[in-house]
């Protein structure tokens, strides 16, 4: 099989061509979700993967034109239970950088 679109630097160009296409599939990400949305679902699974905390939400808050989370609400299957509760709490203050005042935990609806 001859492969004539090899000549004259074709085969540059094609190979260009798809790795742009590459690049911007990658960069829209998950269905194009932002940085934010990123971070708020690899928060959750870090938090997830603690002992009795369960099925997790987890929503970022910034101020204006702040780059980095001036607040956090968790929601936690398993934040009824005060150990877990302070748990998740300690971890986002961890993760995040912030005062206890600025993250807030609350249980799942129907998981009493």
């Amino acid at each position: 099989m001859k492969m004539s679109w090899l000549k004259g630097g074709r085969a540059m160009l094609w190979l260009a061509g798809a790795a742009v296409a590459v690049a911007g599939l990658l960069s829209l990400g998950t269905g194009g979700e932002g940085t934010a949305s990123r971070e708020e679902r690899r928060i959750a699974e870090v938090l997830q993967a603690m002992a009795g905390v369960g099925r997790v939400e987890v929503a970022l808050f910034y101020a204006d034109g702040d780059q980095t989370p001036t607040g956090a609400v968790v929601v936690a299957q398993g934040a009824e239970d005060m150990g877990v509760k302070l748990s998740l709490i300690r971890a986002v203050r961890t993760l995040l950088n912030l005062p206890e005042t600025a993250v807030d935990v609350f249980a799942m609806e129907g998981e009493r």
